[in-house]
């Protein structure tokens, strides 16, 4: 095997090793979310599919493992954003996409280390680290500008997941059948638009909170799916919300076995 294909060959399996860990997180957290649902309890976080991870048999040890995978996405986000290897170009749009795609790279690493620190008794972090940043923001010049600004950007990320929900835009990656493609089309939807409206919600408080100035109007996704639990039908919507997370979690597992990764390096 000449260098040039091991490269295109690792690539792929960092991307299907990947994506298959994040799906991995979201089947998990659709749970939590569902658990809020029925139990009417405090809501969880992302990070928190992590713990449960640790409270398996062997728990550390796939900690371990899925730190590896979480990295292994935020590498291969990173080939797609430097190097382009889904075509997105160097115009205002693409550019804008491959920016956030290093974003995503960022948060995946966090994750991964959030999962690290679990492992080795670390402990998590605490706090809301959504409020903390806005407060931190809040202090700068021009700070009320720039918190709404993130809350703007966290909405388009949203916005994007929307459109890609219903144009069907991911339906160019999948190489695989007709047949199977007539129920990966509604899972993808499905997921796409519940990861939509976390990443919308969330900038839709952002965005609140710098116009009050007041950084304890922020929510992180926690704080988000309590806003929705206590609201009037909370705990169907919650339902609702739930099942489509996990549907996220099973289209990034379809990600992992049919994405097509076109990489040349």
């Amino acid at each position: 095997m000449t260098d040039r294909r091991a490269l295109v060959f690792c690539v792929r399996w960092l991307a299907r090793i990947g994506y298959g860990a994040r799906g991995l997180v979201y089947l998990i957290f659709g749970g939590l979310v569902l658990e809020t649902a029925v139990r009417l309890t405090a809501a969880h976080d992302v990070r928190d599919s992590l713990q449960v991870i640790h409270d398996l048999p062997a728990g550390r040890g796939l900690l371990v493992v899925m730190a590896g995978g979480l990295v292994a996405y935020a590498l291969w986000r990173t080939v797609q954003s430097l190097l382009d290897a889904d075509g997105h170009g160097w115009r205002v749009r693409g550019l804008a996409v491959r920016v956030a795609l290093l974003f995503s790279a960022a948060a995946h690493v966090s994750l991964a280390w959030a999962g690290l620190r679990l492992a080795m008794a670390m402990g998590r972090d605490g706090g809301q680290p959504v409020r903390t940043a806005v407060a931190r923001v809040l202090d700068w010049p021009a700070g009320r500008e720039l918190v709404v600004a993130g809350g703007i950007i966290a909405i388009g990320v949203g916005g994007a997941h929307f459109q890609k929900a219903v144009r069907g835009g991911f339906r160019q990656w999948f190489e695989t059948s007709a047949g199977a493609m007539r129920w990966i089309d509604p899972v993808s939807r499905i997921g796409l638009t519940a990861r939509g409206l976390m990443f919308a919600g969330v900038g839709a408080f952002v965005i609140y909170s710098g116009l009050t100035l007041d950084a304890s109007d922020a929510l992180d996704v926690a704080g988000l799916l309590d806003w929705v639990r206590e609201a009037d039908y909370g705990r169907w919507l919650l339902t609702a919300w739930a099942a489509g997370v996990a549907l996220f979690g099973v289209y990034s597992l379809i990600e992992a076995f049919v994405r097509r990764v076109d990489f040349s390096g």
